[in-house]
């Protein structure tokens, strides 16, 4: 009878001490799938599909997404942009007031939204009303702002204003996860990459110093190998002759006289800009791309605003269309 009672005894504490194996171990894996060190068994991932929730690391961690969101607020050109190429209508966007900011291609692609107001003081009543279940906003821009929207809907926070081309693509599959498209996000990046590729090898004279820069009537703001255009410039094979460290300095005159750029590519904010006044110093004429009337005007919605694969691509047509072979 002895006997009996301890083998049984025996057998309840290794009963007790599997189970307590596998409550610790279900307590403590607290990393997300996206970054489990193994890849989950296929047999878990129906289950990890039918729950509904998305994981996404953005660039300030981790965000879940209770299910794939149905209304979304994009408070960037960029991601305007980026939505549309897969698919997704926001219900909001941050368009400064002025559906005029908006690329052509984004605008044919764009349903009825409503204007959220400026992209640096977004009206967050309005956004609010329209009761979305997924906010885009960036870093920079947006910081005085992520706290009060984070009170409305989840906020996907990414570097946007002060991203480069590369991070540009780094966006597009973040956002691609979050909103659930991301085999259309896989397909629409090769596409684009073919799209590149094909422009690169028609492009045969890249040893040029090509900057492009936004002019308005108080500045020049050379857009470096940093910020997204010039970025994009020098990844087909072009020179900053900028060479500094900011994304976005404003140069003077004496300064881009120095830097002798080859190739410019102004980005007019108004119809008059600092542009008119230089023209009538003598110092002008000194800059390569001006003796060799290599001085093209692009629209800065294109080059500048629509960080995404509608903007790049309108960017590549502008390349050919003023230095293809």
């Amino acid at each position: 009878m002895k006997h009996y009672f301890t083998r049984f005894s025996l057998i309840a504490l290794i009963t007790v001490f599997a189970l307590s194996l596998a409550a610790c171990g279900k307590s403590t894996n607290t990393q997300p799938a996206a970054t489990a060190s193994t890849a989950p068994a296929a047999s878990q991932q129906p289950a990890a599909q039918a729950n509904g929730k998305i994981t996404v690391q953005d660039a300030t961690g981790t965000l879940e997404l209770p299910k794939k969101p149905e209304r979304i607020v994009a408070m960037e050109f960029g991601f305007t942009d980026i939505l549309v190429t897969l698919g997704v209508q926001p219900v909001g966007v941050a368009d400064d007031d002025s559906p005029d900011l908006l690329m052509d291609s984004v605008k044919a692609q764009l349903k009825t939204y409503k204007s959220v107001g400026s992209r640096y003081e977004p009206n967050i009543e309005l956004i609010a009303s329209l009761k979305p279940d997924l906010i885009i906003a960036d870093i920079n821009k947006h910081k005085n702002a992520i706290a009060q929207l984070k009170g409305i809907a989840p906020v996907l926070v990414l570097d946007d204003f002060q991203a480069d081309y590369n991070q540009m693509l780094k966006n597009v599959g973040i956002i691609a996860k979050a909103v659930g498209k991301e085999e259309e996000g896989k397909k629409r990046l090769a596409e684009h990459q073919a799209k590149v590729d094909a422009v690169k090898k028609k492009l045969t004279a890249t040893n040029l110093r090509v900057l492009p820069a936004v002019v308005n009537p108080k500045g020049f703001f050379a857009h470096s190998d940093h910020a997204y255009s010039g970025s994009f410039l020098a990844m087909l094979g072009y020179t900053d002759p900028v060479k500094n460290a900011a994304a976005y300095p404003q140069i003077t005159l004496e300064q881009l006289v120095e830097a002798n750029p080859q190739v410019l590519f102004l980005m007019p904010t108004e119809k008059e800009t600092i542009v008119k006044q230089w023209e009538t110093n003598p110092l002008w004429q000194k800059i390569d791309a001006v003796a060799n009337k290599k001085v093209y005007t692009v629209e800065r919605r294109d080059w500048s605003l629509s960080r995404g694969f509608l903007g790049s691509e309108k960017i590549l047509d502008d390349v050919m269309k003023n230095l293809g072979q």
